[in-house]
């Protein structure tokens, strides 16, 4: 914990600049935080909204909760110590608030269109939004895996919808899904049962999805060379992640998340080396290579910033077989990969 304080304060005094904050207000950076109501996401939006960025939040609906996001967003951006106390806030970025059920892959793609017709221009958009359970396959109404939906369908489905938008960015823009990126096993069932339907287990569903995101995302980057896509761990982190268990078990996980870190130092640490780090000019952590030899298209980022590697089972005919069925999923919702 304390070198990941220290490297967490280190970057932030790195980032965290007067010039840093008026280039983000200046050029309008905008920024879309899914997953944003709570815990790391939560985490990530003020931070950003405190470096200038104008952050469009999604979460799940509750009554006043609009009001509630908005209000901590704004309080941050005038907080901004690049402000140097300044109180006017004619200058702080009309952060915004937009409630979507993502596990409804429909309902994402309607969210992802309103966003982009009120911002055409998307920097970074970063996701979070997950669930931890005991539970079986569990499908939604369109008949995918809830856990599989918000770790990683529903992760595709925002990048697709909001290509656009992120192509526009000068920055260049970053997308980054916050997961398992370099701690999760390959999902030895892809070729069979790439939807997890008949061969379900948590530690399945925990490797299918991270999987998923390293192979999505690094088909996505090749797709698209101008957007910096990312794939990043956190470790762990003090949020209320679990709520979902079993009493005894939630208390369990209560008990030992003490000793995580803060979502706002995991926040420092995962945005510092890339969206910050792309809006500064700087590098993003280097490239991992594919066992093949190749270097991938996507960055596998640790806890701590640093580079991760893929798994033994990254391979251009895994990337391909998981696409098409991405593809089939996203189609099913009426998303293409087409703009």
């Amino acid at each position: 914990m304390v070198t990941s304080l220290l490297s967490a304060t280190a970057r932030r005094a790195k980032y965290l600049t007067n010039d840093a904050y008026h280039r983000a207000f200046s050029s309008t950076r905008t920024a879309v935080v899914v997953g944003a109501t709570s815990g790391i996401g939560e985490a990530c939006a003020l931070r950003l909204a405190e470096q200038g960025f104008l952050v469009v939040a999604v979460g799940r609906d509750q009554p006043g909760r609009a009001e509630s996001v908005v209000a901590a967003l704004v309080e941050k951006s005038l907080q901004s110590p690049s402000r140097h106390g300044s109180e006017a806030s004619d200058d702080v970025p009309k952060h915004e608030f937009y409630a979507c059920d993502a596990f409804s892959l429909d309902n994402v793609y309607k969210t992802a269109q309103e966003i982009q017709a009120r911002h055409p221009t998307v920097d970074a958009l970063i996701m979070s939004q997950g669930m931890a359970t005991t539970q079986g396959f569990t499908p939604t109404a369109e008949g995918n895996d809830q856990k599989l939906t918000l770790h990683y369908y529903s992760r595709v489905a925002f990048v697709q919808s909001l290509l656009p938008a992120l192509k526009r960015s000068t920055m260049p823009a970053v997308v980054l899904s916050v997961l398992s990126g370099g701690v999760h096993s390959p999902y030895r069932y892809l070729k069979d049962d790439p939807s997890l339907q008949t061969n379900y287990s948590i530690k399945n569903a925990a490797d299918a999805a991270g999987y998923y995101n390293d192979l999505g995302m690094d088909q996505l980057a090749i797709e698209n060379p101008n957007i910096r896509f990312v794939h990043a761990s956190p470790g762990f982190v003090n949020t209320n992640w679990g709520t979902e268990f079993h009493p005894f078990l939630r208390g369990v996980v209560r008990l030992l998340q003490r000793l995580g870190k803060k979502p706002s130092d995991c926040a420092e640490l995962l945005l510092g080396p890339t969206v910050l780090a792309a809006d500064a000019g700087d590098d993003l952590p280097t490239l991992p290579t594919r066992p093949d030899g190749t270097t991938s298209a996507v960055y596998i980022v640790g806890e701590m910033g640093e580079s991760r590697s893929l798994t033994r089972e990254h391979n251009a005919e895994n990337r391909d077989i998981l696409w098409r069925h991405t593809q089939d999923v996203m189609g099913k919702a009426g998303i293409t990969n087409n703009e």
